[in-house]
């Protein structure tokens, strides 16, 4: 009964767009005062949901994200899309997936590929004769590829919620961010040659190596990071204290576009997304706790076992349910509050918990650009100028082709499991 009115009331919520940590804060101190818990219980839940050491690694990844944004990296990585791909017919609609999938590696950030890669390249496509519609779904539904190729914050806040090792589940993501690419890309190709969009600019041979030898820099990020964590010279939470410095030192002495007078601005910056991601972790938390209380897990578990005990239908019964989570809450929210409750259900099947962990952020990531919450396509639709009704329809093939890469990783677990081997 707790559970159902908790629910409901995040939902109520929900409905007048109020913020997503204070719909799970507010439900939970409901739930708490319904199930007769003391409201201080609420508040320690909260500081205990944050009083762990991988979770800075958020404000790091998060200030490298704002570095490299700010210092040129985009630019950089945008050019060396162009080389790569921007020759074929459609060209900028790969330009902009293969600079997501490099951008991916710099921020673990699908709203702030959205807006940085956004910025640029959908006023450029429509600009060259793309559809706008064409140009928004491209650019919201391959932004989420950076939440699946490292590093990626969803994927240290499940590792935390799940005691799993962060540095495989980087490592789980790659192959799969990889082949969501691959996928957008096709889906554009056709969409390209039926639509005759354009090409884009070619380059010399001579030009191209400059481009991609001005690029290696930026590109050394990721190397960085999974080097250092593959072969034990850092943990995942170092490795974002590195990345950030050696972002820094990127921006400020070899692009030499961040100044000492933006550090200040950058550090707010980042304090105020590091607030916003804290504050849901810690609401989510809080609500979490209160569903073991309440043994909702165990009455999920039980339901869901009563369906089906077909470790085949199992996965799709919990796929199909996060992907109806992720239409309405935020990703690092469900994340903390349905590891508990899904994880053990899987891990009876026979599910690794990194397999489980990629499979859940790749699910929810398809949230981000899927109505009514859909981050990326808010922030997408905010750059084009454009309403989103007039963009959900050029969504649909984007959509079903990452139904498909998710249905492919979830049942073929070597497409994930075969990198986090690595570290064993």
């Amino acid at each position: 009964m707790v559970a159902i009115i908790v629910f409901a009331v995040m939902i109520g919520l929900m409905i007048f767009n109020v913020p997503i940590a204070i719909c799970t804060g507010l439900a939970a101190l409901v739930g708490a005062a319904v199930g007769g818990y003391p409201l201080m219980v609420m508040v320690q839940r909260m500081f205990t949901g944050l009083d762990t050491f991988t979770f800075i690694a958020i404000p790091l990844f998060i200030m490298t994200g704002r570095f490299m944004a700010l210092g040129g990296t985009t630019r950089d990585l945008i050019n060396v899309s162009r080389v790569l791909v921007g020759f074929l017919k459609g060209g900028l609609a790969y330009i902009n997936i293969v600079a997501s999938m490099l951008f991916a590696g710099i921020t673990g950030s699908a709203a702030a590929d959205t807006a940085s890669i956004g910025g640029i390249l959908i006023p450029a496509m429509v600009k060259k004769g793309y559809d706008t519609d064409f140009s928004v779904a491209v650019t919201a539904t391959s932004s989420t590829i950076g939440i699946m190729i490292p590093p990626s914050i969803p994927m240290v806040v499940y590792g935390v919620a799940a005691s799993a090792s962060i540095g495989k589940l980087f490592l789980g993501g790659i192959v799969p961010g990889i082949l969501v690419g691959l996928a957008l890309i096709a889906v554009s190709a056709i969409i390209a040659k039926q639509r005759d969009y354009p090409r884009d600019e070619k380059v010399s041979l001579k030009e191209a190596l400059v481009i991609l030898l001005k690029g290696v820099p930026a590109m050394m990020t990721i190397i960085i990071i999974l080097g250092g964590i593959i072969f034990g010279i850092f943990t995942a939470t170092e490795a974002a204290g590195i990345a950030a410095l050696y972002s820094f030192l990127l921006g400020a002495l070899y692009y030499r576009e961040i100044k000492w007078k933006d550090i200040p601005r950058i550090v707010v910056e980042v304090a105020v997304v590091t607030g916003q991601t804290t504050l849901m972790i810690a609401t989510a938390s809080a609500l979490a706790w209160l569903f073991a209380r309440q043994n909702v897990p165990a009455a999920i578990g039980g339901f869901l076992t009563g369906i089906t005990t077909d470790k085949f239908m199992l996965l799709l019964l919990v796929n199909v349910w996060l992907l109806f989570v992720g239409t309405w809450l935020d990703l690092s929210p469900a994340v903390i509050i349905f590891t508990p409750i899904l994880l053990p259900i899987v891990v009876a099947c026979g599910v690794d918990p990194v397999h489980f962990g990629v499979i859940m952020v790749v699910n929810l990531g398809i949230g981000l650009f899927t109505p009514p919450v859909g981050v990326c396509l808010f922030v997408a639709c905010g750059v084009a100028k454009c309403s989103i009704s007039s963009v959900v329809k050029a969504f649909l093939p984007f959509f079903i082709t990452m139904i498909a890469v998710l249905m492919l990783i979830t049942y073929v677990p070597g497409l994930v499991m075969w990198l986090p081997g690595l570290l064993n």
